[in-house]
């Protein structure tokens, strides 16, 4: 009898090709995961990279004069002698404009439905 043709030879090789097909299933599954966790760390690295160098440009710009300067400006009021100096302040007081009397004359002539058209859309 040929070695090929026996039951148990023939089972024995099925369940091999059975174990081997679920390990390699298993390695691709933890390929897959390990290439997603690659990718995540590498824009991770690309995002601190950026970090880093905004941090640099950051830390020479502190160390500049124009920072000095525009900090002197700005907390002690520092002034070139030559220098003039304009203050705006914001206009507080609360003003409402009223509907002009044209309107109400064409509002009191308009159906009614028309007025609510005006309402709904804010006029």
């Amino acid at each position: 009898m040929p070695l090929l043709q026996r039951k148990t030879l023939a089972i024995g090789l099925a369940a091999l090709l059975i174990f081997l097909g679920y390990k390699n299933w298993q390695i691709r599954d933890q390929r897959i995961a390990a290439g997603v966790q690659v990718k995540d760390l590498e824009s991770r690295m690309a995002d601190l990279e950026q970090n880093n160098q905004f941090l640099a440009s950051s830390s020479a710009y502190f160390a500049s004069d124009a920072y000095l300067e525009r900090q002197a400006r700005i907390k002690l009021n520092y002034k070139f002698p030559d220098e003039q100096v304009a203050f705006v302040y914001k206009d507080l007081s609360v003003k409402i404009a009223s509907p002009s009397k044209e309107f109400k004359n064409q509002l009191a002539q308009m159906p009614n439905w028309k007025k609510w058209w005006y309402y709904l859309l804010g006029y």
